[in-house]
């Protein structure tokens, strides 16, 4: 039995694997920079919980670490219902789309991203043809790529149409809304530690009781 394994690379080969790599390096850039304008958005928000809290502080209605937890969680979960009932509803109205679709077709089982009747029918999708060269695998050869849906329009699946956009958009939006919050929560926490936590970091005893022998004896 041979144990090596050759891989014999044809011109349409290496174009597949050109267009594999290519293909997770956008994917890999497009996730960063979600990731990045995610992180921006947080700190935005985040910024948020000081105007919330803002006025009760500077006026002394809040006076200490505790009220003002239970003062912004109030706040920011106020904030976060008014932000997130349109995310939601959205969602909502693509799932009755759903079920007035499978509720007329009798079909419960229906897949929103089929190729046939479903929002994957407007993309293109491949697959690969053909079968491994070889007997056990002692030589692998990829397979060819070939085109399996063409964009186009199906009556059929004038639900994915509406429901797929929906849950895209109420789902990204409703991530934002609970990243925020989040965002916000953790910032509560550190404005509370900041604000009326004691803490005698750089204090020095003998520094303190000079000064104040200083300032007595100019009295």
């Amino acid at each position: 039995m041979n144990n090596s394994i050759f891989i014999s690379l044809s011109e349409g080969d290496k174009r597949l694997i050109f267009a594999i790599l290519l293909g997770l390096v956008l994917v890999i850039f497009v996730i960063g920079y979600l990731g990045f304008l995610l992180t921006k958005l947080m700190k935005w928000q985040a910024k948020k919980m000081d105007s919330l809290v803002h006025d009760a502080v500077v006026t002394k209605v809040i006076t200490d670490k505790k009220h003002l937890i239970k003062y912004g969680r109030k706040k920011n979960w106020n904030l976060f219902l008014k932000q997130a009932y349109i995310p939601l509803l959205i969602i909502l109205f693509g799932t009755i789309i759903l079920i007035i679709r499978s509720s007329i077709a009798r079909d419960f089982n229906y897949n929103l991203f089929s190729t046939d009747n479903g929002f994957g029918t407007i993309f293109f999708t491949w697959k690969l043809t053909g079968n491994l060269t070889g007997n056990d695998m002692s030589l692998i050869r990829f397979n060819k790529l070939a085109i399996d849906n063409y964009p186009h329009l199906a009556a059929s699946a004038w639900a994915s149409y509406i429901a797929a956009p929906c849950y895209f958009v109420g789902g990204a939006w409703y991530l934002v809304v609970t990243s925020s919050l989040v965002a916000r929560t953790i910032k509560l926490y550190k404005r509370s530690k900041e604000i009326f936590e004691k803490s005698l970091e750089g204090y020095n005893q003998t520094e303190a009781d000079k000064l104040n022998n200083e300032s007595n004896s100019s009295n």
